[in-house]
């Protein structure tokens, strides 16, 4: 331990000295803090988005409740597109209410694909396609566009300042001669390999796992509760652990004994293939083997069952509005509430679109989750599938939050329907006590015990390789040729 000090200590002011590490610190801090930043300013845009949604969803609700009392106990006129004792217009679009996914406090480390899902959807009792369906996140430009984050940093741009310095770490003491020197000191090859690992791993892991969670927790206060503590450590780790297989490939590849520059290309090509090669070739396996239902069959679809909808309520839906020339239509009497033939007709409408798409729709989520399996599976092919995965997942902002968010969507639909549906086919007026009894979507976390699974899992597939990189290295260093 005292000579791998030693090496440590001089290795250190060998690096300082020639100003590496100075210009890889300073550029990786950079890349770090300006990723971090984006990260925090789209959360906070997204957060500020939701408060106000739910702020106005909030006001409307309690202006619909006191226009429902003036009619009810003044006699006052509803507006016929805006009456809340009519269940049709409190089901659909005017009494709509939310369902969202908060925003994780720890969302600015990995933003993940929060740009193209969204995390929040007005419920009506209209068809799903209304209101989840009806954008294409397929779109080229949502998938070319994108934001530049910590988790990008960490998985594109950590290898290549991991490879800046520690590609010729062993190679250049070889070719100026001094490593002979070196060696002929009371000094092994894997003491000399452990000290200047040892300063590099130490000098960029400062930077990459423990600067981001210091800012991230004087930034946002809510992420130093206990509750968090978990995911911020267990994110650490997945930064350390990917960080450990770049640096145990370069152990590997400078204790084959090449030069410097084919050291420089071999670590340069692995990176290519690991984290560009792969995840594409991993993403067009997924997609024939697990192919997600065809969107242009779903529209056409979709056009076809409305069309059929169509015609089954035509009657309903060409009705007069009968309101014009009696008013007193609009308002309740004993309960009950004259419920416009067109409402009753779209609701009927979107109710057979529903039904009629509902193996489809379920059919995409069913495929989606598929796929996602397939990637945890055969992800540990390429770290970066594995470390991007687990980040984005203690981040608050992967698939599989964003499925279990869908599924929730899912139930308070059906609740909404089948509160409003007897109402409407039987012109049941809306009371104010409904208006407590009506459905309010309460988000439910992802189980814990499944994200804990998934991270042990995750750093399995990282540590284990790395384990194995670096027992080739430590085989090829009792080999390698001093001269």
């Amino acid at each position: 331990m005292r000579t791998l000090k030693l090496v440590v200590e001089h290795e250190a002011r060998l690096l300082l000295a020639d100003r590496t590490l100075w210009l890889v610190s300073g550029l990786f801090l950079l890349l770090v803090s300006y990723g971090l930043f984006n990260g925090m300013e789209q959360a906070a845009v997204k957060e500020n988005a939701l408060g106000k949604v739910l702020e106005a969803e909030a006001r409307g609700e309690a202006s619909r409740r006191a226009l429902l009392v003036r009619i009810l106990n003044n006699g006052a006129m509803p507006d016929p597109f805006g009456n809340p004792t009519d269940p049709s217009a409190m089901g659909g679009g005017y009494g709509s209410r939310y369902a969202y996914m908060p925003i994780s406090p720890l969302a600015s480390l990995a933003f993940g694909q929060s740009d193209v899902r969204p995390d929040y959807y007005k419920v009506t009792n209209r068809s799903k396609i209304s209101f989840i369906y009806d954008t294409e996140i397929e779109n080229p430009w949502n998938l070319l566009s994108g934001h530049f984050d910590l988790s990008f940093v960490i998985v594109y741009l950590f290898p290549l300042l991991i490879f800046a310095l520690s590609y010729n770490f062993l190679s250049a003491e070889r070719e100026h001669g001094t490593l002979k020197m070196l060696l002929s000191q009371s000094l092994g090859l894997p003491t000399l390999v452990a000290g200047k690992i040892a300063v590099r791993a130490i000098a960029l892991l400062l930077w990459a796992a423990v600067v981001p969670l210091v800012a991230l927790a004087i930034m946002r206060p809510e992420a130093r509760s206990l509750e968090h503590v978990w995911p911020l450590a267990s994110w650490a780790a997945f930064v350390v652990a990917y960080g450990g297989i770049w640096f145990a490939l370069a152990v590997a590849v400078n204790a084959f004994g090449r030069s410097s520059a084919t050291n420089a290309l071999m670590l340069v090509g692995s990176w290519i293939v690991c984290v560009l090669v792969v995840p594409v070739l991993l993403n067009v396996a997924v997609a024939i083997v697990r192919p997600a239902p065809s969107r242009t069959e779903l529209a056409t679809r979709t056009r076809l069952v409305t069309s059929d909808a169509l015609n089954r309520n035509a009657e309903l839906l060409a009705a007069d509005y009968q309101y014009v020339n009696d008013a007193e239509l609009l308002r309740p009497k004993d309960g009950k509430i004259v419920v416009a033939g067109r409402m009753r007709g779209i609701y009927l409408m979107e109710k057979d679109v529903d039904r009629e798409l509902e193996g489809l729709l379920d059919a995409f989520n069913v495929q989606l989750a598929g796929q996602q399996r397939l990637v945890t599976r055969y992800g540990a092919l390429s770290p970066a599938i594995v470390t991007y995965e687990g980040l984005t997942a203690l981040a608050g902002t992967g698939i599989r939050r964003h499925l279990h968010f869908q599924k929730q969507i899912d139930a308070f639909h059906r609740r909404w329907r089948d509160f409003f549906d007897p109402k409407i086919l039987n012109g049941v007026a809306i009371t104010e006590e409904d208006f407590d009894r009506m459905p309010r979507f309460t988000w439910t976390e992802e189980d814990p015990a499944v994200v804990q699974g998934g991270v042990v899992t995750g750093l399995l597939q990282l540590l284990l390789p790395a384990a194995g990189l670096l027992a080739i290295g430590l085989w090829r260093l009792r080999r390698y040729a001093v001269v």
